[in-house]
C-alpha cells in the first residue's frame, strides 16, 4: 500500500507537459515506424493508444506468421513477433506480425531503415 500511495502521488504531481511531450514522442515514433513499414509493403494498422502497430504481412515468404516473422528477422535483422500469437483462433493472424516502437530513437531510425529495405 505505501508504495501504491507514492506512485498515485508521483503522477498527481507530474506536470501536465510531461505527459503531453510523452503523447507527442510516442506518435511521432509510431507514425515513422507506421512509414517504414508502409514504403516496405507492410500495411501497418495504426495504433490509437499503444507502442505496438499490427502489420499486414500478407506479401511476406512464409506460409504462416512465423515463419513471416523470421523471413523480416533474417532479411533485416528486425525483431517481431508473429501475429497468431494475439488470437485465440491463431489462422486469424498468420498474416499480421507486430512490431514494438517504445526504443531510442537512434535503434528506431536504424530500425526503419533496415525495413524501408525489406
Amino acid at each position: 500500500t505505501p508504495l501504491q500511495y507514492a506512485v498515485a502521488e508521483g503522477i498527481n504531481t507530474i506536470e501536465k507537459n510531461f505527459y503531453i511531450n510523452l503523447k507527442k514522442d510516442f506518435q511521432e515514433s509510431r507514425d515513422k515506424l507506421c512509414d517504414a513499414l508502409d514504403f516496405a509493403g507492410l500495411t501497418p494498422v495504426v495504433p490509437q493508444g499503444s507502442y505496438y502497430v499490427l502489420a499486414d504481412a500478407s506479401n511476406i515468404k512464409g506460409k504462416n506468421s512465423k515463419e513471416k516473422a523470421m523471413f523480416i528477422l533474417n532479411q533485416t535483422g528486425i525483431a517481431s513477433v508473429p501475429g497468431s500469437a494475439f488470437y485465440n483462433d491463431t489462422t486469424l493472424g498468420e498474416n499480421y506480425i507486430r512490431f514494438c516502437f517504445s526504443v531510442e530513437d537512434g535503434i528506431l531510425n536504424k530500425a526503419c531503415r533496415r525495413l524501408k529495405k525489406l
